[in-house]
């Protein structure tokens, strides 16, 4: 199963969002709820829908964007409101485990930009933990500038590809990595 989906995320287009199926996971890998029930599919999919509407308010400068100092993982104030949302809608539903990922354009080294991205998706980790979001339920992993949104062939185009995502899980990690 790990083979095949590692398989899946490398063939797949780089400026391609991910799709990530659990189909065919036993239930006993799917997070208990606070009433010791699997989180339902339809729970993943409304908190994903939340974040996901998150993250289109910050590209459309409705909300802060989640920002960095130049060059660092030292999270900007400025990001705090928009990650105590996200904060929020996670303390509501515990049952759910909070993939972060990191994302850089395409300025420096590979490893540079693939460590500095996992910097930064563990300082947001690490921002959520302290508006009350519980460590075991959020994962970190920094993907450089492999995973483009935009053509890194202006500023503008440049400055979309350093972001950072959310992607919901209702399973165990063990299940996922």
């Amino acid at each position: 199963m790990l083979r095949a989906l590692l398989a899946a995320l490398l063939l797949a287009p780089l400026w391609a969002k991910p799709l990530i199926r659990f189909d065919d996971l036993d239930k006993k890998e799917k997070s208990l709820n606070a009433q010791g029930q699997p989180a339902s599919d339809q729970e993943v999919a409304e908190v994903q829908d939340e974040l996901d509407e998150i993250q289109r308010q910050i590209r459309r400068k409705e909300i802060p964007n989640i920002e960095f100092e130049f060059d660092k993982a030292l999270l900007k104030d400025s990001s705090n409101d928009t990650l105590q949302m996200v904060a929020d809608l996670l303390i509501r539903h515990p049952s759910l485990k909070l993939w972060v990922t990191g994302h850089t354009c395409n300025l420096g080294s590979k490893e540079y930009n693939r460590e500095l991205s996992q910097r930064r998706a563990e300082a947001v980790k690490d921002r959520l933990i302290e508006f009350g979001v519980l460590g075991e339920s959020i994962r970190a992993k920094g993907f450089g500038f492999q995973k483009p949104i935009a053509p890194n062939d202006t500023e503008e185009n440049r400055s979309l590809n350093r972001r950072v995502e959310f992607t919901v899980l209702n399973r165990w990690w063990n299940a996922v990595y």
